[in-house]
Formats: C-alpha cells, structure tokens, sequence
C-alpha cells in the first residue's frame, strides 16, 4: 500500500515540476480576466467622461451615463476576480468564458 501511495506522489511531484496540470489554465484565465477588465474600465471611463464634459443639457443622456458606469462596473470586477482566480478556479473560468464570448460579439474577436 505504501508502494502505491509513494508513486503517486512521485507522479505528482514530478507533473508540478513540469508546469502541468491546472495552473497553465489558471494563468491564462487568469490574464484574459485582467485585460479584458482593464480595457472594459477604460471604455467605461472614457463614456463617462465624455457624456459629463459636455456643456448642453440635452446631450448628458442618462442612458450614456448609466451605460458608461455598468461597463465600469463590469471591467472592476473582471478585475477584482483576476486576483482571485487561484482561490477560485471554476469561477474563473466561467469569467473567461463569459469574457471571450463579450469580446466575439463586442469587438469581432479582438
């Protein structure tokens, strides 16, 4: 039984020390989580800025704003969860999953 129980640390020692495994996959959920959430805090920024420097009242669209502040929002907790993304690897995941498919249908695959 010991045998057993020692070549399977070996095996897994051995598959660590190579970089296999989870945390390739991590990794790179892990960097899409992080750009992606930095350029959706950008876009969000970058409306909201524009739609408050504005000097007539009929073009500061409550819509823009709303808009501008849900992307925001989106790209800070994209970002916030890049740091976590150790701690919970099936959420992130599913974040870089729901982040490919934004950006296929957002930016044409960009």
């Amino acid at each position: 039984m010991s045998g057993a129980i020692a070549r399977y640390l070996r095996r897994l020692t051995a598959r660590a020390a190579m970089g296999g495994g989870r945390a390739p996959a991590i990794g790179r959920h892990r960097q899409l989580l992080a750009d992606s959430g930095r350029a959706l805090m950008l876009l969000g920024a970058i409306t909201l800025t524009h739609q408050l420097g504005r000097s007539a009242p009929a073009s500061g669209n409550a819509e823009h704003l709303f808009l501008g502040l849900v992307i925001w929002l989106l790209g800070s907790a994209l970002v916030m969860l890049s740091l976590v993304a150790r701690q919970f690897p099936r959420l992130a995941a599913a974040g870089a999953t729901i982040v490919t498919a934004l950006r296929i249908y957002l930016l044409g695959g960009l």
